[in-house]
């Protein structure tokens, strides 16, 4: 919202080589929130809890549809440990490795009646599940990805699945199928058909018409797509600027005295999140393991030399960390990835999380840091 309202704000809008295109942390985030994956809309943004919205998708998909908002993330953990939630169906996302305070994740995964998880490899979420769906990569498969310049991609299979392996669209159909819904086989351009109904901005999309570039909605029923949005006014109308006020960290705020250091996770260049796949090509060879960015000034007060083993800790838990001495990081923080599971830094992050969105604080995380008592790394 921020750098929305610093783009209105200095009329970098509606012309071409402006605006706001932020970084997506995982591939096709964009198309997955095109397609209703958040809890208070459905596919096209449409609010779940709107009567009109409610008969539409009703009278397009023939059954009842809930009138509630669902869970999101944090809330998911936090209702499983209640209780409240029972099962829970994972695809392609491995919350163990990846999601802030790790320990409470897994409890909260153990509290499940029935974890199903959907994966390419047996990551830390796969291993406590009660079913594990082998699914297929991106290149045995075909689909489209959409980018955050709303271009819609068309993604083509190049390789067949591994035996016993399926593309994730297709374990849909067949779930669905077993449930009593009668579907055709996964299908790449039966799925754009059907999404081009219900989506307004994707009417005009078809999976023979993306080509090589693909196509940016809003694209037409004509096929014509929208290369500048907003170029004289806002759906809305007029601008709206939003404003937050600055607040302190619960985190800071509660911790400050006894864990002095602010910890923020980052990622590096030759690994990919919870490194599940990076980790399985030579780029293992490049970096070999998390380490933690200490600045010089903080190393010397603690008696910390480079490579030197070293002791984090936050009140949610600690770990053991190569320690890597420079100038890089700020004075006061630490620094470290979280590619490897060996390490389990988000043992360390806190589930606070934003009023709106609720996505966890990771990079702000309270910890105090000390040389480790016996130079090496403490067995998992």
């Amino acid at each position: 919202m921020q750098l929305a309202d610093l783009a209105m704000l200095t009329a970098n809008i509606g012309r071409r080589g402006v605006g706001v295109n932020p970084l997506r942390g995982q591939n096709n985030v964009q198309g997955l929130a095109d397609m209703g994956v958040q809890p208070h809309q459905g596919a096209g943004y449409l609010d779940v809890t709107d009567p009109d919205i409610i008969r539409k998708y009703e009278a397009f998909y023939g059954v009842d549809m809930p009138r509630e908002i669902g869970y999101k993330i944090p809330q998911m953990f936090d209702a499983a440990l209640a209780g409240k939630l029972k099962a829970l169906w994972i695809i392609g996302e491995d919350v163990v490795q990846t999601d802030p305070n790790s320990q409470k994740v897994a409890r909260a995964l153990n509290s499940l009646d029935l974890l199903v998880v959907q994966e390419l490899f047996m990551t830390s979420t796969a291993e406590l599940a009660d079913v594990v769906l082998p699914g297929a990569s991106f290149l045995e498969k075909s689909g489209t990805f959409t980018n955050g310049e709303r271009r819609v991609q068309r993604v083509n299979q190049v390789v067949e699945p591994l035996e016993g392996t399926k593309p994730d669209g297709q374990i849909v159909v067949d779930m669905m199928k077993r449930m009593g819904l009668d579907q055709p086989d996964y299908d790449p351009a039966i799925v754009l058909e059907e999404v081009s109904r219900i989506v307004p901005f994707f009417a005009g999309i078809k999976w023979e018409e993306l080509g090589i570039n693909g196509k940016q909605w809003p694209v037409t029923p004509d096929g014509k797509d929208t290369q500048i949005l907003h170029q004289q006014e806002f759906r809305r109308g007029k601008g709206v600027f939003a404003f937050n006020a600055f607040r302190e960290s619960e985190e800071i705020e509660a911790n400050q005295d006894r864990f002095p250091y602010i910890l923020t996770t980052n990622r590096n260049l030759e690994h990919y999140n919870c490194g599940a796949q990076t980790r399985r090509t030579a780029n293992v060879e490049i970096v070999t393991e998390d380490v933690i960015f200490v600045h010089p000034d903080d190393a010397a007060e603690h008696g910390i030399k480079d490579s030197d083993m070293v002791c984090v800790e936050s009140e949610r838990g600690k770990i053991d960390i190569k320690a890597k001495v420079s100038d890089e990081i700020k004075k006061g923080v630490l620094s470290t990835t979280f590619h490897f599971p060996d390490v389990m830094v988000n043992d360390l992050t806190s589930d606070v999380h934003c009023s709106e969105a609720m996505c966890p604080e990771y990079k702000v995380v309270s910890v105090k840091i000390r040389k480790s008592r016996n130079g090496v790394r403490a067995p998992a």
